[in-house]
């Protein structure tokens, strides 16, 4: 049966197989990433520390990525994200034996969140890369914006599935959850046969990294859409960050409010993933990408002004739904401009911005959070973004006219 447009990527096998895969790991890893805020936001108090765990995770990501790209175009790519899968499957369980055992402190946890992040600065690029290789060229759109929509769906469940845990079973129930996800990933990774990379004529790595930066540096698109989701990443992620202490500290809900915030969060990005999946390949995505983003800090401002729990989930539904579309969008866009031969260094060069930016972002609104609150260090951020927005609308024609 001929499923539905948003839905055209799913026609093929191994796609299908590694979206459910990654889904599963997704909601296993937003289980623990909700269990581990809560936990340092009750241990410590301090909100540095939530942005010093962000930090210590994707700061590999600002080291390796690139490597980890030219790595991924050389490499069998599933003999890569099995050991990325196993390795942190081995991680969960020590943080789960670990917090039993009454010794998950600070220090552990920052070690295990780097160590984390080490593995994902190979994993990151080589998923980006191995997707567009599973579906025909027409659909990467719909697969990018599919992927988004498995994440974005996990950040909604995830979530919900934490806060019930940590209310019932505790807050090691969470990482046995998240060790438990990685095992149906590792089933279906050993399942899918990827089309075996395009080896760089006789480059070694260092060239191989070199030629994939001098293209990114060469292509006046490719440079805009990289430029905005490292800013966009570093303006507007820190969200998600400080949300525990936005629930703790400014609406006084705990962790149920806590997961309701992130649930919220979540529900506006599936939509705006759906949305973005339907649409497809039509033109004006660009302009529409940076309205998104405008709308996104005008919402944001509102949700963390507000003093109500209620209103602040509404808020943070169009919160998620304008960043999920703009970012979706903008990697579609990123996907389709970049030659298959070059498609692992390229996608790790947007990844190293895109996640570059967060823990930067998460670590420097730390900071500013102890001295102003919460509130208002994520509306500058969120003024910033509007304002850098709206700049690239009025000037950057070539983006506009995609």
């Amino acid at each position: 049966m001929k499923r539905p447009g948003f839905l055209a990527a799913f026609e093929h096998r191994g796609f299908r197989l590694l979206w459910i895969g990654a889904f599963l790991s997704s909601v296993g890893t937003w289980i623990q990433d909700v269990a581990l805020s809560w936990l340092i936001h009750v241990q410590t108090g301090d909100p540095f520390y939530l942005g010093l765990r962000r930090f210590a995770q994707d700061v590999p990501l600002l080291a390796l990525m690139l490597v980890g790209g030219a790595v991924a175009d050389r490499v069998d790519r599933r003999r890569i994200l099995l050991t990325s899968q196993v390795v942190q499957m081995l991680l969960a369980v020590a943080l789960a034996v670990l917090y039993f055992a009454g010794h998950l402190g600070i220090a552990a946890i920052l070690v295990v969140a780097f160590l984390a992040g080490l593995t994902q600065s190979q994993s990151a690029p080589t998923y980006q890369a191995v997707l567009p290789s599973l579906v025909p060229r027409e659909h990467i759109p719909n697969a990018v914006a599919l992927n988004s929509l498995q994440f974005n769906t996990s950040r909604a469940i995830g979530p919900v599935i934490a806060g019930l845990l940590l209310a019932q079973a505790g807050t090691g129930a969470c990482f046995v959850a998240n060790a438990a996800s990685f095992v149906v990933v590792i089933l279906v990774l050993w399942w899918i046969r990827f089309p075996s990379p395009k080896q760089a004529g006789g480059e070694n790595l260092a060239e191989t990294l070199r030629t994939g930066v001098r293209h990114v540096a060469g292509a006046p698109l490719l440079r805009t859409f990289t430029l905005l989701a490292g800013a966009t990443s570093f303006l507007g992620f820190p969200l998600v960050t400080f949300l525990p202490t936005l629930a703790g500290d400014v609406l006084g809900t705990g962790a149920t409010g806590y997961s309701l915030l992130l649930t919220s969060l979540g529900v506006g990005a599936i939509v705006g993933a759906l949305t973005t999946a339907q649409r497809g390949s039509v033109p004006g995505r660009g302009r529409l990408t940076l309205l998104h983003l405008v709308a996104f800090g005008l919402v944001t401002i509102g949700a963390v002004f507000s003093l109500w729990q209620w209103l602040s989930m509404l808020l943070l539904v169009g919160s998620g739904y304008t960043l999920t579309s703009a970012l979706s969008t903008l990697s579609s866009l990123v996907q389709e401009h970049t030659p298959d031969e070059l498609r692992g260094r390229v996608m790790s060069i947007f990844g190293l911005a895109f996640g570059g930016g967060l823990p930067v972002g998460s670590l420097v609104g730390g900071l500013f959070v102890r001295q102003a609150g919460v509130s208002a260090v994520l509306a500058v951020s969120c003024a910033a973004l509007v304002a850098m927005a709206a700049y690239l609308f009025l000037r950057h024609r070539d983006l506009r006219a995609l």
